[in-house]
């Protein structure tokens, strides 16, 4: 058909067009086949990959490793929001959150999807958090969850730490449900992330309606998906025996670098929406107490110089001999302590301590 005003064929373009476009995505899909080809590897001994492995690091000290997405799971108006916004904040300056936690100085990015930006500047404002954390909404466009786009801003800006509210909203509004594969894999490749870039990222989820005295990992919303998704799972909730006023616990519900069933409990301020902490659940370790008995294990192997059992360490410092497992155990994942497998007659085997390195 030759179009009267322009004196062209019309459908003779378009199918041109059409054939072009087949032409080119031919191309692109061989290009990127051809890619996928050329970076295939096969199998390699583990000691290859194992030169590659870092040192755990605490951003958040027992809360939240670099490398790791944190999945922060909690009933509606628990003040899981305040608790992230209160976090961002901390380690922005690198101080003590909670009043407590050691964290590592890092830029922020807060993501939020679920509160509008006017809600969200007023509590920031009760807050006394005035600068130093970057906010996007979804008022701005931020309104489902896009990780091509967020790799790129990260990379672009530098962030070490990634801040969602929360993933409900941001799949939801792809319209998946909480039981969808897709709903998981999005967590999936937001851990993914964290490890490619080796940053920290939290992300607030919901719990269950049903009635319960604790929470436990059955409890997150989809979780039976979510929950294999994630690095570490912790959950906040309010105490149902109210030791202090507005007593709230949190709690590690397990997986790769948080203890399971560690507990603080912390105490909420209606004032300023603020959280405090206040003490670690019966038998547990304080991060304080954590950060103390870690400096006495190490000062320990500067005196003795020679290897020692956790009981042998335990049975010098007068310590409790879990405490001192878990501080070992972590101290090993930092590469700050080394360790030997022994035999022992008739029972599990058990491991010998040393420094690394001594010093002469």
């Amino acid at each position: 058909m030759i179009n009267d005003e322009y004196g062209f064929d019309l459908n003779s373009a378009q199918a041109r067009d059409n054939l072009n476009y087949e032409i080119q995505s031919n191309i692109r899909r061989k290009k990127n086949f051809n890619a996928i080809e050329k970076v295939e590897k096969g199998p390699r001994d583990i000691s290859h990959y194992m030169k590659r492995r870092q040192p755990t690091e605490w951003i958040v000290s027992s809360f939240g490793a670099r490398g790791a997405c944190v999945l922060l799971a909690g009933d509606k108006g628990e003040g899981k929001t305040s608790f992230l916004y209160q976090l961002g904040y901390a380690v922005s300056r690198g101080e003590d959150f909670l009043n407590e936690i050691e964290t590592i100085k890092s830029k922020v990015l807060m993501w939020q999807a679920d509160e509008s930006e006017e809600n969200c500047l007023n509590k920031c404002h009760l807050m006394g958090i005035e600068e130093g954390v970057d906010y996007i909404f979804a008022e701005d466009g931020w309104v489902k969850l896009d990780i091509p786009k967020l790799r790129n801003y990260v990379k672009l800006n530098g962030y070490q730490v990634v801040l969602l509210d929360s993933i409900s909203t941001l799949l939801t509004n792809e319209k998946y449900s909480f039981k969808d594969p897709e709903f998981a894999g999005a967590l999936y490749e937001l851990n993914k992330l964290a490890s490619e870039l080796k940053i920290l990222i939290v992300i607030n989820s919901h719990l269950t309606k049903a009635e319960r005295e604790g929470v436990s990992i059955n409890d997150i919303l989809g979780s039976g998906q979510i929950s294999s998704a994630v690095s570490d799972i912790w959950s906040i909730y309010k105490s149902k025996n109210q030791e202090f006023e507005d007593h709230y616990v949190l709690r590690c519900l397990g997986k790769r670098n948080c203890e399971k069933d560690d507990e603080w409990n912390i105490q909420g301020n209606k004032e300023d929406l603020s959280f405090t902490f206040k003490n670690a659940g019966k038998y547990k370790l304080s991060p304080s107490s954590k950060k103390d008995l870690s400096q006495r294990i190490i000062e320990l192997f500067y005196e003795v110089k020679k290897e020692m059992s956790i009981n042998d360490i335990s049975e010098k410092l007068k310590s409790n001999p879990e405490h001192t497992r878990r501080v070992c155990t972590e101290l090993f994942c930092k590469n700050k302590l080394g360790r030997k497998k022994r035999s022992s007659k008739g029972g599990r085997p058990y491991y010998l301590y040393f420094m690394n390195t001594f010093p002469t």
